[in-house]
C-alpha cells in the first residue's frame, strides 16, 4: 500500500516516466479495473494483455498517457504506433466483446465488493497451515509462501523443490495453482462464485496436507 505511491512520488519529483505492467493486474484482477487504480498511481505507460480478452484470443497493447502522446504529436505531427501485425480484427472484436461483458455484468464490481473479499477472507485462513509462512492477496489474486519453519519463515534449502511438489499435487487434486519458487499463486476466473471459492480453498488445503505428508518421506534439506 505504501510502495507504489512512493515510487510515484519519486518519479513525479524527478520527471521520470512511470511504467506499470498491467498484464496480470489489469481488467478487474485486483477488484479495480487496473492495479494502478488499486494503488492510486498514475502511470505514463501501461502494458496490457491477458485480461483484455479474458484469454480467449491472444492480444496485447500499450496504453500511453496524454502527456507522453502529446509530446510526440507536437514534435512529429502524428502519434505513429502501427505495426504489421497490429490490430488483428478478430482479436480486437473479442476484446471489445469481453470489455462489454465485464461492464454489463458488473464483473469487476462484483470482485471488488463481494467475491474478492470472500476469497481473501478464506485465503487468509490458509496461513494457519504448518507449511504456510504467509498467505497474502488482493481481489482475485492469492499467494502462499511454503516454508520449513513457519515461526521464523525459514524456506527450504533448495528453493522451488517444495513448490514444484505442491504444484504437481494440486494438479493431481484438480486445482490449478502455479509455483514461483516456493510461492504458490492463484488467479481464479473473475466469474468464480462463492461455491467455486469454497471448492478452491478445500482443494488447496488438501493439497497442502498431502505436500506436507510427502515432505516427511523425502529429503528436502539438500
Amino acid at each position: 500500500q505504501t510502495y507504489w505511491p512512493e515510487v510515484q512520488r519519486i518519479c513525479d519529483k524527478y520527471g521520470i516516466l512511470l511504467v506499470a505492467d498491467e498484464v496480470i493486474c489489469g481488467f478487474g484482477r485486483t477488484g479495480k479495473w487496473f492495479g494502478s487504480d488499486y494503488f492510486g498511481i498514475h502511470p505514463d505507460f501501461m502494458s496490457i494483455a491477458k485480461g483484455l480478452s479474458s484469454g480467449y484470443l491472444p492480444i496485447g497493447g500499450v496504453m500511453v498517457s496524454d502527456r507522453v502522446s502529446q509530446v510526440l504529436i507536437d514534435k512529429c505531427g502524428e502519434f505513429a504506433h502501427g505495426y504489421t501485425y497490429s490490430g488483428h480484427p478478430v482479436a480486437a472484436s473479442v476484446a471489445l466483446a469481453n470489455l462489454r461483458i465485464l461492464r454489463e455484468e458488473n464483473i469487476v464490481e462484483t470482485v471488488d465488493n463481494e467475491t474478492g473479499p470472500y476469497l481473501q477472507n478464506c485465503w487468509a485462513e490458509l496461513a494457519e497451515h504448518p507449511l504456510v509462512g504467509e498467505a497474502r492477496g488482493v481481489g482475485f489474486l492469492g499467494a502462499l509462501e511454503l516454508v520449513k519453519d513457519k515461526t521464523i519463515r525459514e524456506f527450504y534449502p533448495k528453493i522451488g523443490k517444495v513448490g514444484s511438489l505442491c504444484r504437481n499435487i494440486c494438479i493431481e487434486n484438480g486445482l490449478v495453482m502455479r509455483a514461483v519458487g516456493d510461492t504458490m499463486i492463484i488467479s481464479p476466473p473473475l466469474i468464480a462464485s462463492k461455491a467455486n471459492i469454497d471448492e478452491l480453498i478445500l482443494k488447496a488445503k488438501q493439497s497442502l496436507d498431502i505436500t506436507l505428508e510427502r515432505i516427511s518421506t523425502l529429503n528436502f534439506d539438500d
